[in-house]
């Protein structure tokens, strides 16, 4: 609804000028955004994460296991979920740790490369480490 508010207001503004019009592609980039969830680990070894998240096309959570990469000097490196022309107004998931490593879990949530969220767990010899995204887009 508030995007059909928005839509109705950019018609009113531009067709009160003559200068210039937007074109349909140029009205979709202004209503949607490009999302992207990026972990960290500071697991030295063998990592992955169980990632959750609500799909609103399909309408289910969607869960898969994503294994972090290693540069040639045993860095982890980051794993990012990309989200292109997202239009729906909530994104909302979460990430956990599949052992009881003690190593930092770490997932940031960027919308239109503008960092919106940040959260850092660290798992014990008991609990596993686990962060979550969830968010309204304005």
């Amino acid at each position: 609804m508030k995007r059909l508010a928005i839509l109705i207001v950019l018609f009113s503004v531009f067709s009160c000028t003559s200068e210039s019009k937007l074109t349909p592609e140029e009205i979709e980039d202004l209503l949607t955004d490009d999302v992207e969830i990026i972990f960290t680990t500071t697991e030295p070894n063998y990592d992955e994460v169980m990632v959750t998240y609500y799909d609103f096309d399909i309408g289910t959570d969607v869960a898969k296991p994503y294994v972090f990469k290693y540069d040639v000097d045993g860095n982890p490196l980051p794993l990012k979920i990309s989200f292109e022309n997202y239009t729906h107004e909530l994104i909302r998931g979460e990430g956990f740790r599949n052992n009881f490593s003690e190593a930092e879990l770490k997932v940031q949530l960027f919308i239109d490369d503008k960092l919106i969220l940040e959260e850092i767990s660290k798992g014990t010899t008991s609990i596993f480490a686990r962060v979550s995204f969830n968010y309204d887009i304005p």
